[in-house]
């Protein structure tokens, strides 16, 4: 099989990435904290927010999938022949309001009531992930229509991870540095971090669109098979998509609860929020040595062995955590031994859905990227309204008080457990399903290119 991509696609597609990273990164980091402690309304209230607008935003991806798959049919039939970009523009199409809502989710008005504090997050949470929308799913989607190579995708599923990295690195090194210098003013502190960083996402946007190409033709005569149900039916049959589907929701989840302990964790437990930027050297370390690292592990053990193996491993030492001491060097230390192990299944994830869109259209003759990518942001956008619902409950339950000198010894406790207890309960529950669910072992695979296309036509 042809290789087709080179150092530009990479780091334009990893680029993309690092755009979302910046918007969502803020969202999953800091946005219950700015609400808890700067809007003004309580973490039980936040968390049942961010459940329901996550919940509506599951609903809107595969619609957003569905839509790009149907604009795209459109514009075939228009385009005679010519050669045309299935997701490509809508990364430049959506990175202005996606930047614009980004910094406007961090407004907060002054002189609201209780409820209109409420009313005004609801409806720009629910904005931002409906715009937010508009540009990941296509995004995500680019991957498959970019290379069918193996090695490729992986390569591209690990740009992927590193931008998105960075961009959560960047949020954390100057959010907190910026409250620092606002420290009698968050939410000017909030607002003047949001429009630096929404501007360097935007600056990305445009780097991943002017870089990246769609080399893999969509046929038309597989376009005209289109049934939004007959996929979802054939989705019920592929065991490689539900393997990723549950995983990629526990471990998630997982993630997004331990993010949004984080800034808790440092200020509350730790007392010592100015070393929280030290954290971003716990994301991105563990990719740097990770990423070279993977494609050998791959290659020498299988797939689905290098993956349950270290999501088991990656488990066991977040729970490690959770009876060990609450210290800056033990955090850091521990941490980065942990998220090493996270890191591979994180980094593997982006390409084995490529290979679940594959093996659909190996099961049913039908091709559709933007369908099946949309379904499986519904999974994650679902895992990131539990995720964010018991964030918010969990600080209740253990009773977080905002802006108290000092926390209970029930709440520390409370924190602790959310920040490494979640990612470890997670990634037990990934290992599982890579272990039994998983089934497209190296031999399918070839079976599965050869059958959808004997040989890919990069254009």
């Amino acid at each position: 099989m042809k290789r087709v991509l080179s150092r530009k696609h990479y780091l334009g597609y990893g680029i993309g990435d690092l755009a979302n990273g910046l918007s969502f990164g803020m969202s999953s980091t800091f946005l219950l904290v700015f609400y808890t402690d700067v809007l003004g309304i309580t973490a039980i209230a936040a968390g049942t927010l961010f459940l329901i607008a996550r919940m509506i935003d599951a609903v809107t991806d595969p619609l957003m999938g569905a839509l790009t798959d149907r604009i795209f049919q459109g514009r075939v039939k228009k385009a005679a022949g010519r050669k045309i970009d299935k997701f490509r523009p809508f990364i430049l199409y959506g990175s202005l309001p996606v930047v614009l809502i980004s910094v406007l989710l961090f407004v907060a008005p002054g002189d609201l009531t209780d409820s209109q504090k409420l009313v005004w997050a609801y409806a720009t949470y629910i904005t931002w992930g409906m715009v937010y929308t508009l540009i990941n799913i296509p995004y995500g989607s680019m991957a498959a229509v970019m290379t069918q190579h193996p090695v490729e995708r992986v390569t591209l599923s690990a740009s992927r991870s590193v931008g998105g990295a960075l961009g959560s690195v960047i949020d954390r090194a100057v959010v907190p540095l910026l409250l620092a210098q606002f420290a009698d003013d968050q939410a000017q502190g909030f607002l003047v971090a949001m429009s630096i960083l929404g501007a360097l996402a935007f600056v990305g946007y445009l780097i991943c669109y002017f870089t990246v190409e769609e080399k893999v033709e969509t046929k038309p005569e597989v376009l005209e098979k289109f049934s939004l149900k007959q996929t979802f039916g054939v989705l019920g049959r592929n065991r490689p998509f539900l393997a990723v589907s549950i995983a990629s929701l526990a471990i998630l989840a997982g993630f997004v609860v331990s993010g949004a302990m984080t800034v808790y964790f440092f200020r509350e437990n730790l007392d010592a929020l100015e070393w929280m930027g030290l954290t971003g050297l716990t994301v991105i370390g563990p990719i740097v040595l990770a990423a070279p690292v993977i494609p050998k592990l791959i290659s020498r053990y299988g797939l689905q062995q290098t993956i349950w193996v270290s999501s088991l491993l990656g488990s066991l030492a977040f729970a490690l955590l959770l009876v060990l001491p609450s210290t800056v060097p033990i955090f850091l230390v521990g941490t980065f031994i942990s998220t090493l192990f996270l890191i591979i299944p994180m980094m593997s994830l982006w390409g084995m859905v490529s290979d679940s869109i594959d093996y659909n259209q190996f099961l049913s003759g039908v091709r559709q990227e933007g369908v099946i990518y949309g379904a499986y942001s519904f999974v994650r956008k679902t895992a990131q309204a539990v995720a964010g619902f018991l964030s918010g409950w969990g600080l209740s339950v253990a009773g977080y008080v905002a802006n108290a000198e000092a926390q209970s010894s029930t709440a520390l406790a409370g924190i602790k457990f959310m920040n490494f207890g979640a990612p470890a309960i997670g990634l037990l529950i990934a290992a599982a399903s890579f272990k039994w669910i998983w089934n497209l072992t190296p031999e399918k695979q070839k079976e599965v290119s050869q059958a959808i296309s004997p040989e890919p036509q990069p254009i």
